[in-house]
């Protein structure tokens, strides 16, 4: 046994003469731990206390001078866990058996979930983790900026909340990747998704869809209860095999409206409808949508509360389909919506004259590029970035039009402070930081962030 200060380790190896075990004990032995880490195989065994949670959702532990995440560790449990990567300064694990579980530990509900990765921990834990993780990535990346955090809103819907999937299929074997792999795990149910997209489901598995189809991308409209997909097949599929395939799935799937082929109709209807704020969209099944809709209602609630308009102009960059822009047009003079995915912006477009929305000019294009080119003046700006963050060019085109507030919205904790230091810089203060959980038994979170313009500026 190796011992590290306030750490108690077990180490095993194998090695030449088989597998062996290393003891001392009542001693800080950080460099012995880490050589012998450094040395041995990667099939390692530790066993250690797990102190806290990092953002990406892993437990956090200490070996000495090294940081050691495990992936499926709770903060409060001692777990054994398999040492899969080593760098100089920390470790990746993964839980191989749990010695001491946390109170916040519950039942699987779906084995082999490598896209559900906090079913482990019940669901007000996994609230009050999100909350942490914001705020420790706050504290971190933007020291010596005092700002109150808002608590996490919770889903209302822990499970049956996702109106998209994207599965990939290997032979007769239909689901998701497993984590860092190719490997495709045999879905057979995703209580993940709205019941719609699980009937979808459902029903192509009790079809031959064998060496036709390579992925399947399941979309659904959450307020009006029916499902489309959207299939790629494989290169010796025929148009003919895939379209009576289409017509027998949705032959027996009440809940499936249409079938399309890589965005081309082939059965029944191509794009789906829904709605968000009092508008009703037009989405192709390839355009981004938020894929919790009760969470996304509350989300623009509290954009337009914290947006307050009175009319002039607002900026959104990063507008996809227009989610915001659309159902807030009729509080501005006019709105500029800016979005590089030319299907999303065509959706727009289509959503504003279904809506008899005049005032919503959409523009497709690099918001890092356009924006800059734009006339001002531009009271408020909303910044919706991927999960890649804002584009630092992007940023400079935003403080030179000077918007007196803007929203920013978060969906990787880790960027919040790369972002949001040039406009800290540029005479802007937060006055709003609002968690909101749309990925219930992820780690993802996003958040919302308001900052206002200092009057001296």
């Amino acid at each position: 046994m190796v011992v590290a200060e306030h750490v108690s380790v077990i180490v095993t190896h194998s090695d030449t003469n088989g597998r062996m075990s290393i003891a001392g004990a009542g001693y800080n032995t950080p460099v012995v731990a880490l050589a012998l880490l450094t040395e041995t195989a990667m099939t390692d065994i530790i066993e250690i206390d797990i102190e806290s949670i990092a953002q990406g959702g892993d437990g956090v532990g200490r070996l000495g001078e090294l940081v050691v995440f495990v992936s499926g560790a709770i903060p409060g449990e001692r777990v054994r866990a398999i040492v899969r990567e080593r760098h100089n300064r920390f470790l990746r694990a993964g839980v191989i058996d749990v010695i001491r579980a946390s109170p916040d530990r519950v039942e699987l509900t779906v084995n082999h979930g490598d896209h559900v990765p906090w079913q482990h921990i019940a669901y007000p834990a996994q609230v009050r983790f999100k909350g942490e993780i914001v705020a420790d990535q706050i504290r971190k990346f933007l020291p010596g900026v005092e700002t109150p955090i808002e608590p996490v809103i919770a889903a209302p819907q822990p499970w049956g909340y996702r109106n998209s999937a994207r599965l990939h299929v290997a032979g007769a074997a239909i689901g998701y990747h497993a984590s860092g792999a190719k490997t495709v795990i045999d879905l057979v149910d995703d209580p993940l998704l709205l019941p719609s997209l699980r009937a979808a489901l459902a029903g192509l598995r009790r079809l031959s869809f064998a060496d036709q189809i390579g992925e399947v991308l399941l979309r659904a409209s959450a307020v009006y209860g029916y499902a489309a997909a959207q299939l790629s097949p494989t290169p010796q599929a025929s148009k003919d095999a895939l379209a009576r395939l289409a017509a027998n799935w949705m032959a027996t799937t009440p809940t499936l409206a249409g079938v399309t082929l890589d965005g081309q109709p082939l059965a029944g209807m191509h794009v789906i409808y829904d709605e968000l704020g009092e508008v009703v969209f037009r989405l192709s099944l390839s355009s981004f949508f938020q894929v919790n809709h009760a969470q996304a209602e509350r989300m623009l609630a509290i954009v337009r509360a914290a947006l307050d308009p009175h009319g002039g102009r607002l900026l959104d960059a990063y507008s996809g389909v227009g989610s915001f822009a659309l159902p807030l047009a009729a509080d501005y003079d006019e709105v500029v919506a800016v979005e590089s995915y030319p299907p999303a912006v065509d959706d727009a477009i289509q959503s504003a004259a279904d809506n008899r929305i005049t005032n919503v000019q959409c523009i497709v294009g690099a918001a890092e590029r356009v924006v800059s080119s734009l006339p001002g003046p531009f009271h408020a700006a909303i910044l919706d970035p991927p999960r890649r963050g804002c584009h630092p060019a992007l940023m400079k085109a935003i403080i030179n039009h000077a918007p007196n507030r803007i929203i920013y919205i978060s969906c990787h904790p880790g960027l919040i402070g790369r972002d949001l230091a040039p406009l800290l810089a540029a005479g802007y203060h937060i006055t709003l930081v609002q968690p909101i959980d749309l990925f219930p038994q992820t780690p993802h979170i996003e958040t919302i962030i308001v900052l206002d313009k200092d009057r001296s500026t």
